[in-house]
């Protein structure tokens, strides 16, 4: 059989669109096929975790009790737990905590009331979104009061928002 000029070029253009296909639809499939394997094997090893999941529950459980038993105030360190998420919200979001006073804590009837004060500075929506972090978090309390103030500053001859904001922690006695 003889080759001819077109039948090589027909040949050689047969193997490129081989190559082609190959390198951007099958080896992609037989990557994803792959994966997919892999991860059928991650669920199939995985069927033990209702056993997994009890036993945690048990151990935190224990945890619970021995934490207990050591009588862990956990009203000290939520000031600083309160301070850490104003500073990475306020991070996120390019405001400035401006003032962040001593707590001022009222008991009345069984009940304990932690009045927590700070500033922040910065932009309206950015001082929005702050607040609307920090009242989605149920760990943090209630935001009971907030007061805006828009002042001028003549130095550098541009408006400058605050907002004060209170927020209690109620606690059982």
């Amino acid at each position: 059989m003889n080759l001819d000029k077109r039948n090589k070029l027909l040949v050689a253009g047969f193997c490129v669109v081989l190559y082609v296909c190959y390198s951007f639809a099958i080896s992609n499939t037989l990557q994803y096929y792959n994966e997919y394997k892999t991860k059928q094997k991650e669920i199939a090893a995985d069927s033990d975790m209702p056993k997994l999941v009890a036993q945690l529950v048990q151990k935190e459980k224990q945890l619970d009790q021995v934490l207990a038993n050591y009588d862990v105030n956990i009203s000290e360190s939520f000031q600083n737990d309160l301070l850490k998420q104003l500073t990475s919200y306020s991070d996120s979001y390019h405001l400035k905590i401006v003032d962040f006073k001593e707590p001022h804590i009222a008991s009345q009837k069984g009940f304990t009331t932690t009045s927590y004060t700070f500033s922040l500075e910065g932009s309206f929506n950015g001082c929005l979104a702050v607040l609307n972090k920090v009242e989605n978090n149920p760990m943090l309390g209630n935001i009971k009061h907030l007061n805006f103030n828009k002042k001028r500053n003549y130095k550098t001859n541009t408006d400058q928002l605050f907002v004060e904001v209170i927020m209690q922690k109620n606690k059982g006695i």
